[in-house]
């Protein structure tokens, strides 16, 4: 055989197997197997190149649409006939493909319909604790899931995140945060429920070291104080994602992406250093003040973390969890994790 033969069998079979890739790609749901076709066609030229050269006496004969075929052409025909005849059964399975990707399109859109309507109306209602998680695209060690509920009856996680301010001053006990959650059971209490050792929060102003404040995005971590025995809690993690400002109150940071990279990246430096931190659980950074984009939030969170992975595909780190308290915020957690065309799963357009 001919090397110039030889390369264009080579070449041959090489875009069959390039395109029968790309036509297995989601994007071309309701089309792959239609598809299919040209990768037939290119694989049976090179089998009959390659045969016919390499064994010119090798003889096939046949008939098709009256004409009698033989030698490469017979070869060649009679592959053509064979898939035509199984690219005629598949024709269903293509329009299944396509419906379903549809009905995926539109479950999408009326999740978030659902949760603008829910948002306009003010009725977010809390949930009951309940936990939902799905692989990376190409990464099955990493997944990206949601934590629904209240955070008190979160169990089994590895670190805690906590939404915190600039000045990485701790909310009261009494306040309706997760500030106030984390610092009330990290504390130690009396038998009335009373604290009486404020652990994480002191723990905390210890890190800051005599600074007034951080910069936004900045990480500090403690110990999970009473946490580690009551929910198997080994780390907090604090970030900066909020601003004060005198009369104003707080807003959500700019960068929020910085925020939760510097998160796992604190995770896995720890993870180095010899600590076993596989879990997170991350609140909507925030959103708990109403002066910021749900939606927006939980889409850059998750485009985030997914990004995260994508350049440390060797973090240690195995799942990060959101947390959505509401029924609200659940649907836009879900809606975000499913529109993500980095997860398995996900819906894409």
């Amino acid at each position: 055989m001919s090397p110039l033969l030889l390369s264009v069998t080579v070449i041959l079979v090489a875009s069959g197997v390039a395109l029968q890739i790309w036509s297995s790609g989601p994007a071309r749901a309701g089309r792959q197997f239609a598809l299919q076709l040209p990768v037939v066609l290119l694989y049976s030229l090179a089998g009959a190149l390659f045969l016919f050269t390499a064994f010119p006496d090798s003889l096939s004969e046949g008939r098709a649409l009256g004409f009698s075929l033989g030698g490469a052409a017979g070869f060649v025909a009679f592959f053509m006939l064979s898939s035509f005849a199984w690219l005629s059964k598949t024709r269903r399975r293509d329009e299944l493909a396509a419906d379903l990707k549809k009905a995926n399109r539109e479950n999408a859109r009326l999740r978030k319909q659902l949760l603008s309507e829910r948002s306009e109306e003010g009725a977010a209602r809390p949930l009951q604790n309940t936990r939902y998680e799905i692989p990376l695209r190409g990464d099955r060690r990493h997944r990206l899931g949601m934590i629904t509920g209240n955070l008190a009856n979160v169990l089994g996680t590895d670190v805690w995140v906590n939404t915190e301010n600039t000045h990485m001053e701790m909310s009261r006990v009494n306040e309706p945060t997760i500030s106030a959650t984390i610092r009330y059971h990290g504390g130690r209490r009396d038998a009335g429920g009373h604290l009486v050792h404020d652990t994480i929060a002191s723990e905390l102003a210890e890190r800051m070291a005599g600074q007034s404040q951080v910069a936004a995005g900045q990480v500090l971590v403690t110990g999970p104080g009473e946490l580690q025995e009551s929910h198997q809690v080994k780390r907090i993690v604090h970030v900066a994602a909020v601003e004060g400002e005198p009369g104003s109150g707080f807003r959500q940071v700019m960068d929020l992406e910085r925020c939760v990279r510097n998160v796992l990246a604190e995770v896995d430096r720890l993870n180095e250093e010899g600590e076993v931190l596989r879990s997170i659980v991350l609140p909507l950074l925030g959103t708990g003040g109403g002066n910021s984009d749900l939606r927006k939030t939980v889409e850059t969170l998750v485009a985030a973390a997914v990004g995260y992975f994508r350049s440390n595909a060797v973090s240690r780190i195995r799942t990060v969890y959101l947390l959505a308290n509401t029924d609200v915020q659940a649907v836009a957690c879900r809606t975000a994790l499913e529109s993500e065309p980095g997860l398995v799963g996900s819906s894409e357009s």
